[in-house]
């Protein structure tokens, strides 16, 4: 347990936001990232239960310019 509690204070200080961090960035919900980490759309590493991701990877994503809401059936297909 002691192990987990160092290696996260080290992610945290190379740049590495957590999950709930990751979606106040995003303006989504925490479990919307974490489906995101399942997805392949967000790279993580994954440290106990926690999931990081690099502050790059964060910025790599409020760059893409999304919609909100749901998406339809046709950018479903492309």
């Amino acid at each position: 347990m002691r192990d987990i509690f160092f290696c996260v204070i080290n992610l945290a200080m190379k740049g590495y936001l957590t999950t709930k961090e990751t979606a106040e960035r995003l303006n989504v919900v925490p479990s919307r990232v974490r489906r995101m980490i399942l997805d392949g759309v967000i790279k993580a590493e994954k440290v106990g239960r926690d999931n990081f991701i690099l502050e790059s990877e964060v910025k790599r994503l409020e760059s893409i310019e999304r919609k909100p809401g749901r998406p339809t059936k046709e950018d479903k297909a492309n």
